[in-house]
C-alpha cells in the first residue's frame, strides 16, 4: 500500500519501503535494550520522517506485523484508514517533536484488519541524546519542550500499550452510568441515595416534584425528614437493618410533603457498599401506592363483604379444584354435613351424594367442568352420621382471566321443606280428587248406608290410602267417652275394625302422651310404623300404613259418626290435609241430615212429636209471659245454621208494646211489622243464635206448629219414622231442661199429584185471577232482566183497567204460592179480590 499525502516533516514525497543499502540510516540506539526497560510495552524507532526503522518483538506480537513487511515503511500503517485521511499520524509526530513528547488513545489496526485500543508514547530524539554507550530513556525527555540547542530530530520512539481491555471497561462503565443515570431520572418514582451519615446524596426530579422541597433544601435534610411523625421510628428500624444487616428492606409508610400532605407510599431500599464490601449508604425507590392502597382497601371491604354474605347464607356453599378436592366451604357446610373442619378438607364431593344419586351427581360435574354449563341438580346429601337430606346444587365452573378451568363453586340448598310441600300437594290433589268421586256419589245416593259405602269403597281403592271405616256415635256424652258402632269399612277385616281402630277412635293408653279425642276436629296419628304403641306399630307394619286420620262428621254442631282413613305415608295428613278433611266430614254431615229432611217431606208417614214447655230461655215463652198474650209461628225461613227468619202472629198484644219487649231480646237481630188486622199483628223476626228450630234441624225434623200462649208453649215436631226418637228427645230437653216430652204419634201424609195440585189451585181461582195470570205469564210479563210486556199493554189486551189487572195478578199469585208453600189454600187470612 502507498500513500500519496505529503508529511509535515520535510514535505518530501517518499515510497513506504524506505531508503536501501548505503542510504538506511544506521542508528546506534539498542531498541533490544530499550525493550528490556520496557517488557510489557511493544517499542519501536521511527527515523526522523515517521518510518519504521526497528522494534521489539512485543510490536510484532501486537500487530500481527512481520518485521519484513513494516520496517521501512511509515508508521502510520498502523493508523485505520479515516486516521490516516485526516493525517493523524503526521500530527502526531509533529506535536511530538514540537512539545518534545506526545501522548495518544486511539485505534490502530493490525494485519488481519482487525484493531485495538492503543496507548501510544511518542517521544522525539535529538542527536545529543544519545550516549555514547547507546543508550536512550525516554523518561528522560518527558519534559524536555522544544529546546533547539539539543539539536535536531534524529529519530522517535514509539511505545505501544495495548488497553482494549481497559477502553472497553471503561466504556461499559460510562455506558452503564448513563443509562443509569438515565433510568434515574426517567424514574416515574422518587429515587433517592443517601451516605451511612444520612446525608442526602443524590435524588431524580420527582423527589422535589412530590416533597415539594428545593434542591437547596433537600440537600440538607435527613431522610426521616421526608416520613410523617408516628411511622418515623418504623423506618428507622428499617433502615438501621439496611446499613448493619440486610442488603434489602421494603417498608410501607407515609410520605411527609413541606405542606403537610401524608402520602402513603412503599420505601424499596438496598445498601450501597464498595468492592471490599464496606457500607457507604443506602439508595432506593419511593412509590406512591395511593391507588393501590385504595383498591386495597376497596378489595378488604369486597372481601369482607363477600366473607360475610358467605357466611351468612343459609345455604352451604363450596368450591372444588378440577381433581375434585374440597378448597373452600362456608360454616353452614359443616352444620349441614355434621363433619369438623379438619375432615372436609380435600374430600371428593361424590364423598357427601347418597349412593344412588352419584351417577348422575358424577354426569351433572362432568358438563360443567367439561361444556361449562350451569347445572342444577338433585341429590341426596349424605351426612356424617348416615342421614340423606334432599339438596338442590347449583353449581357453575370457575376459570381464571385466560380461560383455564380451575374447578367449580356452587351453592346446596335443603329442599326438605319443598319436597314435603310437593309430596303434601300430591296428596292434596289425590284427597280432593278422591273426594271429588265420593261427592259425585253422594249426588245419586237415596240412604245414609249407600253414602256410607260410597265413602269406604272410594277412600279404599285410591293408591295413596290404605283402608277406610265410618262408625256412628252416640251424641249424648255421659261417661267421657264416646262409643263408636263401625257401619261400613273397606280395605281392613272386620277383627281389626273391632280391635285398632277403636284405641284411633277413642282416648289413648294413660301413659300416651296424646291428648283426650275431641270430636268436633280432625284427629291425625302420623309414624305408626315406629310408633311407641306396640298394637299401632305392629298393624301398622303388618297392614303397610304410616298415618290414620280420625274425621268428625258433622253438621250444625252434631256429630254423626266418625271416618277412619288410613293413609300409605307416614307424613300424610298435615294441616292443609286436615282442613279439607275437617269440611269434608262437615260436607258428609250435611249429606246426610238433607237426606233425611228430604225424606221427611217425601214420606207418607211421618212421625209427630209434641212437646210443652214453660222454660224461659226459649225466646217466645219468655215473650208470651211477659206481654199476656198468644203467639203463634206460621213459618220458619232458614238464612244459616243459626240465623233464621220466623214469621209471627201476635194475639192480644199492642205493637208498640210488642216492639219494645222484643227488642230486648239479644238473640233478636231485626223485627219488621208486616201488617195488622184488628186484634192480630204479623211480624217478620230474624233470630241469630241456637234456637229449638236449628236443634230440631241438626235431626232432620222440622216444626209443624209452635204456640206460646202467655208463658207456655205447644210445638209439635215432624220427623223420619226412622229417627232415633230418645236422641232427639234427650238433645230437646239438654237444650231446654224445663221441657217435657207429651207425646208421640205417626200420622199419614196424603199423596198428592201434580195434577191433583194444579187442579186445587184452579178450583180456588176465579175466571178473573186465572185470566190475568195467564195473561202476565204467556204476554211476557215475568220475564227478567227485560219484560216483553208491562202492565198497561196486558191490562188494555184484557179491556181493564191497569189497577184492576194489578189487583187479579196479585190474589192470584197469592192463592198459587199458599198452596205450594203451605199444602192448600187455606190462608191464615182472607184474600180479597175480583
Amino acid at each position: 500500500m502507498t500513500d500519496s499525502s505529503s508529511e509535515c516533516n520535510g514535505g518530501a514525497n517518499e515510497s513506504e519501503t524506505g531508503p536501501n543499502g548505503d542510504d538506511r540510516l544506521e542508528f546506534t540506539l539498542d531498541v533490544r535494550r530499550l525493550a528490556t526497560r520496557l517488557p510489557d510495552h511493544g517499542v519501536s524507532i521511527l527515523d526522523a520522517d515517521g518510518r519504521v526503522a526497528a522494534w521489539n518483538e512485543s510490536v510484532r506480537e501486537l500487530t500481527g506485523y512481520e518485521e519484513a513487511e513494516v520496517v521501512g515503511r511509515h508508521y502510520r500503517i498502523f493508523f485505520p484508514a479515516e486516521e490516516r485521511t485526516t493525517g493523524r499520524p503526521a500530527k502526531v509526530l509533529e506535536h511530538a517533536r514540537t512539545q518534545g513528547r506526545v501522548e495518544d488513545e486511539g485505534w490502530r489496526h493490525r494485519s488481519d484488519g482487525s484493531r485495538f485500543w492503543a496507548r501510544e508514547v511518542v517521544v522525539p530524539i535529538r542527536g545529543d541524546e544519545v550516549a555514547d554507550s547507546g543508550t536512550f530513556d525516554p523518561d528522560a525527555t518527558s519534559s524536555a519542550g522544544t529546546d533547539e540547542s539539543a539539536g535536531d530530530v534524529v529519530a522517535y520512539a514509539n511505545v505501544l500499550q495495548d488497553r482494549t481491555d481497559e477502553y472497553e471497561r471503561e466504556r461499559n462503565l460510562r455506558e452503564e452510568k448513563t443509562f443509569s443515570e438515565s433510568i434515574f431520572e426517567a424514574q416515574p418514582d422518587v429515587v433517592y441515595a443517601f451516605d451511612a451519615e444520612g446525608t442526602f446524596l443524590k435524588w431524580n426530579d420527582r423527589v422535589p416534584e412530590v416533597t415539594g422541597y428545593a434542591e437547596s433544601e433537600l440537600a440538607e435534610m435527613e431522610p426521616l425528614e421526608f416520613v410523617a411523625p408516628d411511622h418515623r421510628e418504623r423506618v428507622a428500624d428499617a433502615l438501621q437493618r439496611i446499613l448493619e444487616e440486610s442488603p434489602y428492606v421494603s417498608v410501607e409508610a407515609e410520605l411527609l410533603t413541606k405542606d403537610g400532605r401524608r402520602i402513603p407510599y412503599e420505601f424499596n431500599t438496598a445498601r450501597i457498599t464498595d468492592e471490599t464490601g464496606s457500607v457507604l449508604g443506602f439508595t432506593g425507590v419511593g412509590r406512591d401506592v395511593s391507588d393501590r392502597k385504595a383498591r386495597e382497601r376497596e378489595l378488604r371491604e369486597e372481601k369482607a363483604l363477600t366473607e360475610s354474605i358467605f357466611e351468612a347464607q343459609p345455604d352451604m356453599l363450596y368450591a372444588y379444584d378440577t381433581e375434585g378436592k374440597l378448597i373452600h366451604w362456608n360454616e353452614r357446610f359443616e352444620q349441614a354435613t355434621g363433619y369438623e373442619s379438619g375432615e372436609l378438607e380435600e374430600r371428593n364431593p361424590l364423598e357427601f351424594i347418597a349412593p344412588s344419586d352419584r351417577d348422575h351427581i358424577a354426569d351433572a360435574i362432568e358438563r360443567i367442568l367439561e361444556d361449562g354449563d350451569r347445572v342444577t341438580a338433585e341429590g341426596g346429601l349424605l351426612t356424617s352420621d348416615g342421614e340423606i337430606v334432599p339438596y338442590e346444587f347449583n353449581s357453575a365452573r370457575i376459570t381464571d382471566d385466560t380461560g383455564s378451568v380451575l374447578g367449580f363453586t356452587g351453592v346446596g340448598r335443603d329442599i326438605t321443606g319443598r319436597k314435603a310441600r310437593e309430596r303434601e300437594l300430591e296428596r292434596l290433589e289425590r284427597l280432593n280428587a278422591t273426594i271429588r268421586t265420593i261427592d259425585e256419589a253422594m249426588v245419586t245416593a237415596e240412604t245414609r248406608d249407600e253414602v256410607e259405602s260410597a265413602i269406604v269403597e272410594t277412600f279404599a281403592d285410591a293408591d295413596a290410602y290404605r283402608f277406610a271405616a265410618i262408625g256412628r256415635v252416640d251424641p249424648v256424652v255421659t261417661s267421657g267417652r264416646q262409643p263408636w258402632e263401625p257401619q261400613a269399612w273397606d280395605g281392613i277385616d272386620a277383627d281389626a275394625v273391632e280391635t285398632v281402630l277403636p284405641s284411633f277412635v277413642g282416648p289413648p293408653d294413660d301413659d300416651s302422651d296424646e291428648p283426650t279425642l275431641e270430636m268436633e276436629s280432625v284427629r291425625c296419628y302420623h309414624d305408626l310404623r315406629e310408633s311407641d304403641v306396640d298394637d299401632w306399630r305392629r298393624d301398622a307394619r303388618e297392614r303397610d300404613y304410616g298415618a290414620v286420620a280420625v274425621v268428625p262428621i258433622t253438621a250444625s254442631g252434631r256429630t254423626y259418626g266418625l271416618l277412619v282413613v288410613g293413609a300409605a305415608e307416614s307424613a300424610a295428613f298435615t294441616d292443609r290435609e286436615r282442613e279439607v278433611l275437617q269440611e269434608f266430614g262437615g260436607t258428609i254431615g250435611h249429606a246426610i241430615n238433607a237426606m233425611a229432611v228430604r225424606r221427611l217431606l217425601y214420606q207418607d208417614i211421618v212421625v209427630e212429636l209434641e212437646f210443652e214447655s214453660t222454660d224461659p230461655r226459649d225466646v217466645y215463652v219468655d215473650c208470651s209471659a211477659r206481654l199476656d198474650c198468644r203467639l203463634s209461628i206460621g213459618h220458619v225461613l232458614p238464612l244459616t245454621d243459626e240465623r233464621f227468619v220466623h214469621y209471627v202472629t201476635v194475639t192480644d198484644a199492642d205493637p208498640e208494646r210488642i216492639r219494645a219487649v222484643v227488642t230486648d231480646y239479644d238473640a233478636v237481630e231485626e223485627l219488621r211489622l208486616v201488617d195488622t188486622d184488628a186484634d192480630e199483628s204479623h211480624w217478620e223476626v230474624v233470630v241469630a243464635g241456637p234456637t229449638i228450630t236449628g236443634l230440631l234441624a241438626d235431626y232432620g225434623a222440622r216444626v209443624r206448629s209452635r204456640v206460646a200462649d202467655r208463658g207456655v208453649s205447644t210445638t209439635v215436631v215432624q220427623a223420619s219414622p226412622d229417627i232415633e226418637v230418645r236422641d232427639l228427645v234427650d238433645a230437646v230437653t239438654a237444650a231446654y231442661p224445663e221441657t217435657e216430652f207429651v207425646s208421640k204419634r205417626t200420622v199419614e201424609q196424603p199423596v198428592e199429584t201434580g195434577g191433583d195440585f194444579r187442579r186445587r189451585v184452579a178450583e180456588e181461582l176465579t175466571e178473573k185471577q186465572r185470566t190475568a195470570l195467564e195473561a202476565a205469564f204467556y204476554g211476557g210479563y215475568f220475564e227478567w232482566p227485560t219484560r216483553s210486556s208491562d202492565a198497561g199493554e196486558i191490562a188494555d189486551r184484557l179491556g181493564i183497567a191497569r189497577q184492576t189487572f194489578h189487583q187479579h195478578l196479585r190474589v192470584a199469585q197469592a192463592k198459587v204460592l199458599t198452596a205450594y208453600f203451605e199444602g192448600g189454600t187455606g190462608a191464615k187470612r182472607e184474600l180479597r179480590g175480583g
